[in-house]
């Protein structure tokens, strides 16, 4: 249930008490706009909701932009760079705007972002070469260049060139652990540096790959000691995801991140609910969405992968190109679906081996 805080008589205690009683024989959403809050009615709103005692009832205040959109991705191969992609095995949130009082707006992945309420993302050595390439260590006299990473033996290999005065190529083995603030510590178990033992002689002369490197520029990433950290949520490129990583491990040549389920997580199933017979998708629904020339309100957005043989090849920098090559639908409810054609397809770059999914 959505009650239209723009509309006083929306307000009426009977429409709320309607809301409780549909509470009670299921689930439902109740979002109080924050223009409630100069009518007093919103300590009398959560009073109501708290007397209907569904724990999937969720209440949320909001600001004047409206009530909150919801994306979900499944199967989708997100792309990180033209080239290269991030595995979405799952990806479910919500969906903010960049700016407070503005719209979600697809034809800038800037201008929103995902609170992500569940999910599992993958990337493999040539994704997460890519990210610190590109976002992390991208940055004039950055320490770090050439840098060229693979995924092997349960470790995250990183190979590349360590600019201390003189170029110094170094090779360096690590198994990530998930710190409690979200980050992955990569603890050298081995380090090569010019061909020899790089721990053993970085000690012999009383450093550590902190005195080795500055990384005090760089774009989520830090080294304390010998240890990197990295924050994934960091590197990545928009549309941002803010979340909590609740594991992280490696399954053959892919660095798998599960995020943690929160509460909101219950709106999906319920509220947010794609097509059933979709398997390769991006789902958005509720609140505000533009895209291209076109803004919809109370959005239901599909979009569907034209061939899902294979997973969702998607690319939001270049979403358009796929969207002219594949055909939308408007259903009598006014929701849209859309199939879009992969991006390797339509940018000409053919079809792409991928790792399997975990």
């Amino acid at each position: 249930m959505v009650v239209d805080g723009d509309d006083e008589n929306a307000l009426h205690q009977d429409a709320l008490e309607s809301g409780i009683a549909r509470a009670r024989a299921g689930s439902c959403y109740v979002m109080a706009q924050a223009s409630w809050e100069s009518m007093g009615l919103v300590n009398e709103l959560f009073d109501l909701v708290r007397r209907c005692g569904a724990t999937s009832c969720a209440v949320a205040a909001l600001s004047v932009a409206g009530p909150p959109g919801w994306i979900e991705l499944r199967n989708v191969d997100l792309h990180v760079d033209a080239k290269n992609v991030m595995r979405v095995q799952s990806l479910r949130g919500e969906v903010i705007p960049a700016t407070p009082g503005t719209i979600a707006w697809l034809d800038e992945p800037k201008s929103f972002r995902i609170r992500a309420t569940s999910g599992r993302v993958s990337l493999d050595g040539n994704a997460v070469t890519a990210l610190l390439n590109e976002n992390a260590f991208n940055y004039p006299d950055a320490p770090i260049k050439n840098l060229r990473v693979r995924i092997e033996d349960g470790k995250v290999v990183q190979k590349g060139t360590l600019h201390k005065g003189v170029d110094i190529p170094f090779e360096m083995w690590a198994v990530p652990v998930l710190q409690p603030d979200g980050r992955l510590r990569l603890h050298p178990d081995k380090l090569r540096i010019l061909g020899v033992d790089g721990l053993a002689l970085m000690h012999a002369i009383g450093l550590h790959l902190a005195s080795m490197m500055d990384l005090s520029k760089a774009h989520g990433a830090s080294v304390t000691g010998d240890d990197i950290f990295l924050d994934p949520l960091q590197i990545i490129p928009p549309p941002f995801v803010d979340g909590r990583l609740s594991a992280v491990h490696i399954d053959g040549n892919l660095l798998v991140q599960d995020f943690a389920r929160t509460a909101d997580d219950s709106v999906f199933g319920t509220l947010v609910k794609p097509d059933s017979s979709a398997r390769n998708f991006v789902y958005f629904r509720g609140g505000q969405l533009r895209f291209g020339k076109l803004t919809m309100t109370d959005t239901d957005l599909l979009i569907r992968d034209d061939d899902e043989r294979d997973p969702f090849d998607l690319y939001f920098a270049e979403y358009n190109k796929q969207l002219a090559a594949g055909h939308t639908k408007n259903l009598e409810d006014l929701s849209l679906r859309t199939w879009m054609v992969d991006y390797a397809k339509v940018s000409g770059a053919g079809d792409r081996k991928v790792a399997a999914a975990p």
